[in-house]
């Protein structure tokens, strides 16, 4: 379940088309906006989430994913964690990754949010670590 504060009068909430089959919500942006190439840009949405599991009501995080329309136009979301309990307005973190400027206009979708469990606990300090099959094995390990 997603929870959806409207903090401006022209902010639109997320929509997911197709519930129980699509893995994120759509967001849409506030302003209209011109990203120059290779420009970072914080965008507005206008809204403020709660994200609850369906079943349990145990609350969930969001990771801010790139919807495939706007990576095919070269624009990435290069940011991306909305912690289980952030009530504060969204922005989405895009880049343009191209050589030419791109506009977005207000209302358009501009990026999609994907509910994910919180599993985070204490962290505790330790002297030694459980032993693994793989130990220290680092990049390439498992062959190319």
């Amino acid at each position: 379940m997603l929870r959806v504060k409207l903090l401006d009068p022209s902010a639109l909430p997320p929509i997911v088309a197709h519930p129980g089959e699509d893995l994120g919500y759509d967001v849409f942006g506030l302003d209209s906006v011109m990203l120059a190439s290779r420009q970072t840009v914080r965008l507005r949405t206008g809204i403020a989430v709660e994200a609850r599991h369906p079943q349990t009501g145990a609350p969930l995080g969001l990771l801010v994913r790139d919807r495939s329309s706007m990576a095919a136009r070269g624009l990435a979301c290069t940011g991306g964690v909305i912690d289980a309990g952030y009530r504060g307005e969204i922005l989405i973190v895009m880049t343009n990754l191209g050589d030419a400027p791109i506009e977005l206009k207000a209302g358009e979708k501009i990026a999609q949010m994907v509910p994910v469990p919180v599993l985070t606990g204490a962290v505790e300090q330790v002297e030694n670590l459980e032993d693994s099959a793989r130990a220290e094995k680092g990049f390439g390990s498992s062959g190319r």
